[in-house]
């Protein structure tokens, strides 16, 4: 996934929109930084949550933000 998808997709998943004369890189490394906080922000509810099945989505959402994470820090590195 290249830079640019990466920003678009997360954008359009939080609904948010960095400044436009802002690098990609600032912008990649914004978005990453908001994912992370998700991410414990799911950790948290996860810990509280009793349901079987909404613990599974739980963890289900946590993977996929895992993996945006190391997108987004992989898109950095290069």
């Amino acid at each position: 996934m290249s830079g640019s998808k990466f920003i678009a997709k997360i954008e359009e998943l939080f609904g948010i929109a960095p400044q436009s004369e802002e690098s990609k890189k600032k912008a990649v490394k914004e978005l990453v930084k908001k994912l992370k906080l998700k991410r414990i922000e799911l950790k948290e509810a996860l810990k509280e949550e009793c349901d079987i099945p909404k613990r599974e989505a739980l963890k289900d959402s946590i993977k996929i933000l895992k993996k945006q994470i190391k997108k987004g820090k992989d898109i950095l590195d290069d």
